[in-house]
């Protein structure tokens, strides 16, 4: 795994969105390789920030603060990472189903390209958790933007 092509790929995606679509719809690939090689990093950036935002900086309001303990964080960091990766996954079947109707071939690579790289955004976004007060905001707007994408 190369984390300098994922990182440019994040750069291009969320930057010149409009250059980037040709150039993923012509690159060959598989499902498993586009899980191993990018969906599995990127979508695994919001679980790390939510448990290091939930154990270790914790939640706090009117001057207290709440952390979770190690253990509730990392589980709720590994559910939230598998969920989001088997939501992947189901999310490509339902491109996939719907291709015909908006008059594009069944293909689950270029479905589940579909899905991974618009919610790149999404997952981006999602370290910004860590941000007190403001974390919701940059959800919200990752998430309008990864609309877009789509």
């Amino acid at each position: 795994m190369d984390f300098n092509k994922i990182i440019e790929r994040v750069k291009a995606i969320l930057l010149t969105p409009k250059t980037e679509w040709p150039v993923i719809a012509g690159e060959s690939t598989t499902v498993a390789d586009l899980y191993k090689n990018y969906i599995a990093i990127v979508a695994a950036l919001p679980a790390l920030a939510g448990f290091i935002k939930g154990s270790f900086i914790g939640y706090g309001a009117f001057g207290v603060t709440y952390r979770t303990s190690i253990g509730a964080g990392l589980t709720g960091a590994i559910v939230g990472y598998a969920l989001s990766l088997a939501l992947a996954y189901v999310m490509m079947l339902i491109i996939d189903a719907l291709a015909p109707t908006f008059s594009a071939q069944k293909n689950q690579v270029q479905a589940l390209k579909t899905v991974a790289y618009s919610w790149t955004a999404s997952w981006i976004a999602g370290i910004g958790v860590i941000v007190p007060w403001l974390g919701w905001l940059i959800g919200i707007a990752g998430g309008i933007y990864a609309i877009y994408l789509l």
